[in-house]
């Protein structure tokens, strides 16, 4: 599941089949790699109480729809998130390989909808290839670190050794 798509996705109780708003924002603890909080907006989608959601605190994320137990999980909104990430600070985020060399810019993140954890992050190329809307997928275990101002990407294995044919093969096939 892409994490821009829980952006506006109504939040239910399955206590009470009431809905208490929709998502405003997910945050990520970057060195979790994984959804801490979901931040609902309660009221609709331009008034309302803005209330947190712990993700330990909830009960499932469908296709359709963030499924709490009941109210008793909202918790207003905290300003002390500085160490967390939200979407907007991660999607157009600039990615370089360790050495040096820039990647592109972050378009999205797959997440496992039952432990939050990014699994994969989508990344946009630099340039034509990025406006055409031609984007890569890499595995979270191949990034080093989700900073403030850059992701940084290990490196693919030098052009001629053994594993960069084996690497660029790989590439090759998820860019399919």
């Amino acid at each position: 599941m892409e994490l821009r798509s829980l952006r506006g996705m109504p939040v239910i109780a399955v206590e009470s089949g009431e809905r208490f708003g929709q998502v405003q924002d997910v945050l990520l603890d970057p060195q979790e790699r994984r959804i801490a909080i979901v931040r609902v907006r309660r009221g609709g989608p331009f008034r309302g109480d803005v209330s947190d959601v712990s993700f330990s605190d909830i009960h499932s994320i469908g296709r359709d729809a963030v499924m709490v137990p009941s109210s008793q999980v909202l918790r207003p909104a905290t300003t002390t998130t500085e160490h967390l990430r939200r979407i907007d600070d991660l999607v157009g985020s600039r990615v370089v390989t360790e050495r040096g060399e820039a990647v592109g810019t972050v378009d999205d993140a797959e997440i496992d909808p039952q432990t939050g954890a990014v699994t994969h992050l989508v990344i946009a190329p630099l340039g034509i290839a990025g406006l055409l809307g031609r984007r890569r997928t890499v595995p979270i275990d191949q990034v080093c670190t989700i900073g403030r101002d850059a992701i940084v990407l290990s490196a693919p294995p030098a052009e001629g050794t053994e594993e960069a044919g084996a690497a660029n093969a790989a590439e090759s096939a998820s860019d399919r």
